[in-house]
């Protein structure tokens, strides 16, 4: 009786994973996770990341002789020279506007350095640093909802990257854009003016951009944002979410139990580059 209890308790375990796991990646559904604090080992993983040197970016800077933005570029740590790699852009939010070219340099840009990201997804990740914001915010009568609109340093760096582009071995059908808070404004900024460009995008605790929504019915998209969180109200891109989820290509994450600045958790992290990886234009 015992062998057979816990043969069906193990059947069950196994079955709670893989619906766990379906349910986290359907497409055109809002799944909703609590998970109030994170584990030890998420913690410290996180702090590890935030310690790496990130000597291996190398300075840039896009520049149209009146406005300037400096960037960090990463390449990948092995690449055959007729090997094209994607390539991923990395937005900040707005704690590290300014122009030192290292505030930018946070968890969503490091987490590339990690051994297992290395080897694993080669990967060339731009990470630039907004002297200014990259996304302001307003009201959207229509819906009711704050919406945000692009800058002139957006801009710049978005008119930059197609001759950025062509020096390196850059996959064009996998370029990838995702971004925490402002920086998740931004890349709906990003994928707004240029859905041409992308092949996927992750907004995390950003403000949505609805001008060209029509446009991103075949992009893919995922949404992260906790339900706490008082900084940006879920409530914008749970609009944007919601006028797309018949697209089938995107999904959004709710965290039930995070504000807004507890949202990266090593759990997040993990899953980035594997999906980002699946992603094709």
């Amino acid at each position: 009786m015992k062998t057979k209890f816990n043969c069906l308790l193990s059947a069950f375990a196994i079955a709670l994973l893989f619906s766990c796991c379906s349910r986290k990646i359907n497409y055109g559904t809002k799944t909703d996770i609590h998970d109030k604090a994170d584990s030890a080992k998420s913690l410290a993983k996180i702090k590890h990341i935030k310690s790496l040197s990130f000597s291996d970016f190398k300075e840039g800077k896009f520049a149209n002789g009146r406005i300037a933005v400096n960037y960090r570029f990463l390449k990948p740590k092995s690449i055959e020279q007729t090997q094209k790699c994607p390539l991923v852009l990395v937005f900040h939010g707005s704690g590290a506007i300014g122009t030192n070219n290292t505030s930018q340099m946070g968890v969503l840009a490091k987490m590339w350095l990690l051994p297992e990201n290395r080897d694993k997804y080669p990967m060339y990740v731009l990470a630039p640093q907004f002297p200014d914001r990259s996304s302001n915010y307003h009201l959207d009568q229509k819906r009711n909802v704050l919406a945000s609109q692009s800058s002139e340093y957006l801009d710049l760096v978005l008119n930059s990257l197609d001759s950025f582009i062509e020096k390196e071995n850059i996959d064009r059908s996998r370029i990838y854009v995702m971004g925490f808070s402002m920086g998740g404004s931004t890349t709906s900024n990003a994928i707004s003016n240029r859905p041409d460009l992308f092949a996927a995008a992750i907004n995390i605790s950003g403000v949505s951009q609805f001008a060209r929504i029509d446009h991103l019915k075949n992009l893919s998209i995922w949404m992260v944002h906790g339900s706490l969180d008082t900084e940006n109200s879920i409530k914008s891109n749970f609009q944007f979410f919601g006028e797309l989820k018949n697209s089938k290509n995107i999904f959004f994450w709710e965290f039930k139990d995070r504000y807004h600045n507890n949202i990266l958790s090593a759990e997040l992290i993990d899953e980035i580059p594997k999906w980002l990886m699946k992603q094709h234009r």
